[in-house]
C-alpha cells in the first residue's frame, strides 16, 4: 500500500524496512514481554511478510513501526527521540487515510508507557493482556478429593472438555479466554491442541475432572509448548465448583511433572481476570502488559 517509501508531511516519512534489520531494533528498543530465553526467538517475532517500516524526521531514523491499512502494530521509537504524541498523530492521520472506515481500525501491542499517549488521540482499549512465568518445582501429592476423579486429557473426552471450557468462559467469565466463546470454537480449539501437542510430558502434566457423581468434567489444565518450553494453554473451572483449590492443584501438579525436563513454564493472562492473583500466589511472575486499541467511528 504504502511502497518503499511514503512521505507524510514535509518532514516524517516512512521507509519500507528489512525485516531481519527492522526485528533487530525492535528487539533492542523494546521489551521481552513473553520472558523469550534467546536473543534468536526475540528477533523471530517479527516475520518476513510483516510490513515493516522505518520512521523517519528530516530522513533520520526516529523509530519503526508495522503499518498497513486498518493495522498499526511493533511499533517503537529510537533514542534521543522521544516525542511519541507528535509521531502517533501522523500514523492516525495516515491510517485514516488509507483504511477502509467501514472496518475497525486496530493498534496491537502497545505497552503501558505507550498507552496514555492513544488513549490522548482517542484511541479506546479492547483488551489488555500478559505473559506470566514461574520456575517448575516438585510439590506434595495434590488430591482433589473423594468426589473427584482426575484423569489425563484425551480425543474420547474432547466432548465433554469442550463444554466443561464453554460454561467456565461464559458470561463473564469470558475475559479469560482470548476468543469467541462458542462450543464449535472451544471443539476446534481442543483439535487443535491434540494434534500439536502429542509430547508423553505434556500429556502427563495435563489433567481433566470428572465429578464421580455424574460423570460431567468440570475442571481443565492442559499443558502445552510454545517456542520450546511448556505453556498452561487453558486452565478452567466451571462456576459451581470453584473456591475448592482445583485450578492450584492442577497447577501445581503440571509444576511437578514439568519439573523433570522443563525449568519453567509460562502462561498468558487478561487483565482484569481473577485467576490472575491465582497465579501470583502460586508464585507466576507477571510480565509487561500488552494492549490492543481500536479507533471508534466518532474518533476518526
Amino acid at each position: 500500500m504504502f511502497g518503499s517509501y511514503y512521505l507524510i508531511n514535509e518532514e516524517f516519512a516512512i521507509v519500507k524496512a528489512d525485516h531481519r534489520e527492522f526485528a533487530v531494533h525492535y528487539t533492542t528498543y523494546g521489551e521481552n514481554i513473553f520472558f523469550r530465553q534467546s536473543w534468536e526467538r526475540r528477533v523471530a517475532i517479527v516475520e518476513e511478510n510483516d510490513p515493516c517500516y522505518w520512521i523517519t524526521l528530516r530522513e533520520q531514523r526516529i523509530g519503526g513501526i508495522c503499518i498497513e491499512p486498518n493495522s498499526l502494530s511493533f511499533f517503537f521509537l529510537e533514542p534521543p527521540f522521544t516525542d511519541i504524541n507528535q509521531v502517533l498523530l501522523k500514523l492516525k492521520q495516515l491510517l485514516i487515510q488509507y483504511s477502509n472506515l467501514n472496518e475497525p481500525i486496530r493498534v496491537y501491542g502497545i505497552l503501558p508507557y505507550q498507552t496514555e499517549h492513544f488513549l490522548r488521540l482517542g484511541f479506546l482499549p479492547t483488551e489488555t493482556r500478559r505473559v506470566m512465568i514461574r520456575p517448575t518445582e516438585i510439590f506434595e501429592s495434590q488430591d482433589v478429593g473423594d468426589e473427584f476423579i482426575v484423569e489425563l486429557p484425551t480425543l474420547e473426552h474432547l466432548d465433554k472438555m469442550a463444554h466443561s471450557c464453554f460454561n467456565a468462559y461464559s458470561g463473564a467469565d469470558s475475559i479469560g479466554y482470548p476468543e469467541k466463546n462458542t462450543l464449535e470454537q472451544q471443539k476446534q480449539d481442543l483439535e487443535y491442541y491434540f494434534t500439536h501437542n502429542k509430547e508423553e510430558i505434556l500429556r502427563a502434566s495435563s489433567s481433566i475432572v470428572f465429578d464421580e457423581s455424574n460423570g460431567n468434567i468440570i475442571a481443565v489444565c492442559l499443558v502445552s509448548l510454545w517456542e520450546d518450553l511448556p505453556l498452561i494453554s487453558n486452565i478452567s473451572v466451571i462456576p459451581q465448583y470453584r473456591g475448592k483449590q482445583i485450578a492450584t492443584k492442577l497447577l501445581k501438579k503440571a509444576l511437578t511433572v514439568l519439573f523433570e525436563e522443563y525449568d519453567v513454564v509460562r502462561l498468558f493472562v487478561t487483565a482484569g481476570n481473577p485467576a490472575e492473583s491465582l497465579y501470583f500466589n502460586l508464585g507466576f511472575h507477571p510480565g509487561m502488559e500488552q494492549t490492543t486499541f481500536h479507533l471508534p467511528y466518532r474518533n476518526r
